[in-house]
């Protein structure tokens, strides 16, 4: 019998669904094994659901740590909080005997983990790796070189037997080669089965003319997102387009920027432009997903994968995003829409006066979507 524990206390984001699918997956096995959960104060009161699943699985022990804890170990820059991390994530490895600890969010244990030797065996998810950096300038290459020698340092500790790399085999045989390792995997990021919102109607719930071409940009806004380059690709867009064109942005970003943005915009276009400032329930994103036109995420992270890609997919959804890097082969491979060369408002603006004018189709969305499941995914994680 193994002990096995996941450690995460964030909830925001993929964050829950990680954890969630790892429920769903134990809930529907035999295993003589423990797993223990150690877990964000607020985890049970904001997705219930999940909590009460785990809570009925016998093999499963559900921790929520104090809120003392998490203010703690949030405290000081990055590299403090590496160690603070590190350091309850091992209080609770010591309490409970395991032998294999899972970091669901390993970024911020990077640096603990070059010092740090337990006796038991770490696997954890890296988001964000660095081989697809872009080492233009020199800051650029002072954070390539930084994240270069932290990811050395933790790739020669034996502890550690498998950091997950989401979607992206080529940059798993590039750091396993670099570093002389084997310890770097490709973990296919989930697409979850979701149900829509039953009943939802996106025109009517948002007041848009049916006439008119819904593209969705949701999530965590902001300039990392390229948020404000999708709003102002509305001034690149033909007038005569305009009122067949809805920009609808769902989810939390800065207020005063965002607001003073779109009214700015109100004042020179045509174009419908809704913002949706709140999360919302899996439920009604999905109906957003099967209901809207096209989905854009012009991301600037060339390295970066993205889970909205998922749900588009699994939408049938054409997505307009990112030319480079790992989403651009992604689009590429299994034909889910179309790429901007670079994120850049007339850039947007063309891909979606091409997306109306063309009508364009995904190829391969099913294909995608199926090696992507939510099963699959933890059932490597859960490899030891």
């Amino acid at each position: 019998m193994a002990k096995v524990l996941f450690f995460e206390i964030q909830v925001t984001g993929h964050h829950s669904e990680y954890v969630g699918h790892l429920i769903d997956y134990l809930s529907g096995i035999k295993t003589d094994d423990r797993y223990f959960f150690v877990l964000h104060p607020e985890f049970s009161s904001r997705f219930r659901e999940i909590a009460d699943k785990a809570k009925k699985i016998s093999c499963i022990t559900w921790i929520e740590i104090t809120e003392n804890e998490l203010a703690e170990s949030s405290r000081g820059n990055l590299i403090r909080q590496s160690f603070l991390w590190y350091r309850l994530a091992d209080n609770y490895a010591q309490k409970f005997d395991i032998d294999h600890m899972c970091l669901l969010y390993f970024n911020v244990f990077q640096l603990a983990m070059i010092f740090k030797r337990p006796s038991y065996t770490v696997s954890g998810i890296l988001f964000l790796q660095f081989s697809r950096m872009s080492i233009s300038s020199w800051s650029e290459r002072l954070k390539y070189f930084r994240k270069y020698m932290i990811t050395r340092g933790y790739a020669l500790n034996r502890s550690i037997n498998h950091v997950f790399i989401l979607n992206d085999q080529r940059t798993v045989n590039t750091l396993n080669k670099q570093f002389g390792t084997t310890i770097f995997h490709m973990l296919p990021d989930p697409i979850p089965q979701l149900r829509a919102l039953k009943g939802f109607d996106i025109y009517g719930h948002y007041q848009i003319p049916t006439s008119r071409f819904v593209f969705l940009h949701n999530g965590v806004l902001g300039d990392r997102k390229g948020t404000f380059e999708f709003l102002n690709a509305a001034k690149f867009i033909p007038k005569e387009l305009h009122e067949r064109i809805t920009f609808l942005l769902v989810g939390k970003g800065n207020p005063e920027r965002l607001t003073s943005e779109i009214e700015s915009l109100r004042h020179d276009t045509d174009i419908q432009i809704i913002w949706d400032n709140q999360f919302v329930s899996n439920e009604f994103m999905k109906a957003l997903f099967d209901q809207c036109y096209a989905v854009v995420i012009p991301y600037k992270n060339a390295e970066a994968s993205s889970g909205i890609l998922g749900h588009a997919a699994a939408a049938r959804k054409i997505v307009i995003t990112t030319g480079k890097g790992l989403l651009k082969e992604i689009v590429n491979e299994y034909g889910l829409g179309l790429l901007v060369e670079d994120v850049h408002p007339n850039l947007i603006a063309d891909r979606i006066v091409d997306s109306i004018k063309e009508k364009v189709y995904v190829k391969k969305a099913e294909e995608f979507v199926l090696s992507h499941t939510p099963q699959f995914f933890a059932a490597t994680l859960l490899e030891r």
